[in-house]
């Protein structure tokens, strides 16, 4: 017993192998602090992945905040691209849910303020550890979060629209399908505190300027105005009593005739000696009741033998006089002449004009007799550039008369410039009908998208393809010197405007082949 009492005593006061267990206790704590650091590193890694795929979730899913359910399927992008980005390293990363095994993910958040253009996204993860696990902790969450702002810059676009000929089909309406698209996008439903616009320029072989036209391209001469058309001197009709087989023949009326001698008749209606009958004659006056045919041998003539009337022509050639005040026309030039009542041959067609005087002038090669009586109305046109209608001869040495149109083509001073039409007006447009000025007219900035987008609908194909004119135009819409044309909401902002964007986009399916 003694002897066991002193085997006590001696294990209780025996120190050695005390700092092996002490070791042991603090090694425990040792490798879980060093691993610690390890776990620390790894999360660290993966937190940064994830921010960068949780920023660019929030830069790219921005945009589809204003759609219907928004909220809920930015959730669904947001957290599926978090998960893609993360399971790029070595870990297989997965959404977390209650029965999920670290390494996983989850956005927990999605704010969106619609009226400032703001997405807040919030998210979490949850990471394994190593070395942490052995003091109890399998895993760790770590929180992160991203928020995309809507940049707070005025937009203005400008969209050229080729509608030309080859568009046709599929293309036209994948263009006013696209075009719809883009103008949802770029028009914002909140003006505020920055404003989107767009402007729409279809183009062909020019642009349609529709309703201004008059300040682009220059106002068009304004017609004058016809009173009257006649190709005989008012009252000079006679009726004939007889005709001579002389040489020269000669005719005598049943009345004074009041004819000189020199002037040129016409004779029609006669009865027995009919080769006298339309045609016109110079004349040589006999008596008051008699005249002679100058030149005119009618030995051979059938007999007279009743009827007839005769008339004194306003011209030599009995051309048609047109009777207009103030015409302004001179020997020489070009008329069109339209909406003549009675005389209808005259409409729709060019004349030369002679024998000018300020009310009045002929038309020269008009035989005047050949044509109905005139009875009201009528409109003259000059018939150079710049008029209702020009007269022209083409490179291939044909004549023609095309109606001006309110497209708009190119200048040739100021050509590559913006200088308003007030300074150079744009170029007169004077179609054929087989490459007419295309229906749609350009659409001035607006942040309507209603409008817009039926605008985009009307879009139809046909013509050739200026396209150096439609984006000439595209940028006249955004430009400052243009805005004094439209209206006050349509007008673009200066070029120095601070948090502006101007921007120009084309949308066509070919080279331009159209000057």
């Amino acid at each position: 017993m003694h002897r066991i009492l002193r085997l006590l005593a001696r294990f209780r006061s025996d120190e050695r192998g005390a700092f092996l267990v002490l070791f042991g206790v603090m090694a425990i704590v040792l490798v879980a602090t060093s691993g610690a650091v390890v776990d620390y590193t790894s999360i660290e890694q993966a937190r940064t992945r994830a921010q960068v795929a949780l920023d660019a979730a929030a830069l790219g899913l921005q945009p589809g905040i204003y759609d219907a359910d928004a909220a809920a399927i930015i959730k669904t992008k947001a957290q599926n691209l978090l998960v893609q980005q993360l399971s790029s390293g070595t870990e297989g990363w997965s959404i977390c849910t209650d029965q999920a095994i670290p390494p996983c993910a989850q956005i927990d958040t999605v704010a969106i303020d619609a009226a400032e253009g703001t997405l807040h996204l919030e998210a979490r993860l949850k990471i394994p550890t190593a070395f942490v696990a052995l003091i109890g902790f399998p895993s760790l969450t770590a929180r992160l979060m991203a928020e995309a702002t809507r940049g707070s810059v005025d937009v203005e676009v400008a969209l050229a629209l080729d509608t030309t000929g080859s568009m046709s089909g599929q293309k036209i309406i994948d263009l006013r399908a696209a075009t719809k698209e883009l103008i949802g996008i770029v028009v914002q439903d909140v003006q505020t505190p920055t404003y989107s616009k767009m402007a729409l320029i279809p183009y062909s072989m020019g642009v349609n300027v529709g309703g201004y036209a008059a300040s682009v391209r220059g106002p068009i001469a304004a017609a004058k105005t016809i009173a009257g058309a006649a190709w005989a001197v008012t009252g000079s009709s006679k009726g004939i009593s007889g005709a001579t087989k002389a040489k020269p023949a000669k005719i005598t009326t049943s009345s004074a005739h009041g004819y000189i001698t020199g002037d040129t008749v016409y004779i029609t209606g006669v009865n027995g000696m009919t080769q006298l009958n339309n045609k016109s004659y110079t004349i040589t006056v006999t008596s008051t009741t008699q005249f002679t045919l100058n030149g005119v041998d009618s030995s051979s003539y059938s007999t007279y033998s009743s009827g007839g009337t005769v008339k004194k022509c306003q011209t030599s050639a009995c051309e048609i006089v047109i009777t207009s005040s103030a015409h302004g026309f001179s020997n020489g030039d070009v008329v069109y002449i339209t909406g003549v009542g009675g005389m209808t041959q005259l409409n729709n067609s060019i004349f030369n004009v002679a024998n000018t005087s300020a009310n009045s002038f002929a038309l020269l090669d008009t035989k005047g007799p050949s044509y109905g009586t005139y009875s009201s109305g009528g409109s003259l046109f000059c018939t150079t550039y710049g008029c209702q209608y020009y007269y022209f001869q083409s490179p291939q040495g044909n004549w023609n008369t095309f109606q001006v149109s309110t497209c708009t083509t190119d200048r040739t001073t100021n050509a590559w410039t913006d200088a308003a039409p007030s300074v150079t007006y744009l170029g007169l447009n004077y179609p054929s009908s087989k490459n007419p000025c295309l229906t749609p007219n350009i659409f001035p900035l607006s942040s309507n998208k209603t409008a817009l987008s039926a605008a985009a609908s009307s879009l139809t194909a046909g013509g050739s393809t200026a396209g150096q004119i439609g984006l000439a135009w595209s940028w006249y819409m955004i430009s400052p010197n243009f805005g004094y044309l439209w209206p006050p909401e349509s007008r673009p902002a200066a070029y120095d405007t601070g948090n502006l964007l101007k921007v120009l986009v084309l949308m066509t399916d070919g080279e331009f082949n159209t000057t």
